[in-house]
């Protein structure tokens, strides 16, 4: 199996800074120019994008597998995160093609290998508290509770962790949007929402640590401009949002229904 295209040495995970400051990265000798080149974050996004092209998952199930072996070398738990991640979007895929099963399954796993993390930064609890949410789905009482209860914990971790992490507020907002009205849901969205576009994708610019959750920002906040009939508010920020990702087939599809 192919290795990833670094091995991280001297990360103390203690906090978000320390995170940063005490990355050094060395290439693998095996990995292609253009892979070295390239966002984990973004391999993974491919892999996820490219399954629904061919309607088959084998290149995230691949990188997932490479992914694994890294962590398995190394011992490095920023593998645990991008592992999380990618399963995370792997069981999306198999929640689009109808096996709940599956999509449960593979959300577990990712839940797993956040979990084994000893000790969790903001980025590691923003990223299990928005599995334990997408989780809820998957579950009936009394464990549905739990699942919501261990999501509203480890985003209020996040937070104390790191008040300036642009993937917390949208994670808050994420959870908040898709919780029913009538368990409290929907009230704090737009704020975190605004909060996250405040906010860098990254403190420091590195292409193995996280930068997610800007575009879904703007995606989100569309989606909540247009459920609030706020035609104004979902146009100023559909604009804003394809100015920077043109690309956004949420953002493009939002348009249409203005």
């Amino acid at each position: 199996m192919r290795t990833l295209i670094f091995v991280l040495l001297s990360l103390t995970l203690s906090s978000q800074a320390s995170f940063v400051s005490n990355l050094d990265v060395y290439f693998a000798p095996t990995d292609s120019v253009e892979q070295t080149k390239q966002k984990i974050q973004d391999r993974i996004m491919n892999a996820f994008m490219n399954s629904f092209a061919v309607q088959n998952n084998s290149e995230l199930l691949a990188l997932i597998d490479e992914i694994s072996s890294s962590y398995e070398n190394s011992k490095n738990s920023l593998f645990l995160y991008w592992k999380g991640y990618a399963l995370y979007y792997n069981s999306i895929i198999y929640l689009k093609s109808s096996d709940k099963n599956k999509a449960h399954e593979e959300l577990m796993k990712g839940i797993e290998a956040l979990e084994k993390i000893e000790k969790k930064n903001s980025e590691d609890c923003a990223l299990l508290s928005m599995l334990y949410s997408f989780s809820c789905q998957f579950l009936g009482f009394p464990e549905v509770i739990q699942a919501s209860k261990q999501a509203t914990n480890y985003i209020d971790k996040a937070l104390k962790l790191d008040k300036h992490n642009l993937r917390v507020y949208y994670v808050l907002a994420n959870n908040d949007y898709y919780t029913p009205e009538t368990y409290g849901g929907g009230n704090n969205v737009e704020e975190n929402l605004l909060k996250a576009l405040s906010l860098p994708s990254q403190k420091i610019n590195n292409i193995y640590l996280p930068s997610w959750g800007r575009q879904e920002s703007f995606e989100l906040l569309t989606n909540y401009y247009i459920k609030k009939n706020n035609i104004e508010k979902a146009r100023q920020y559909i604009k804003l949002g394809l100015a920077e990702y043109p690309d956004s087939y949420t953002l493009k599809y939002n348009r249409t229904k203005l």
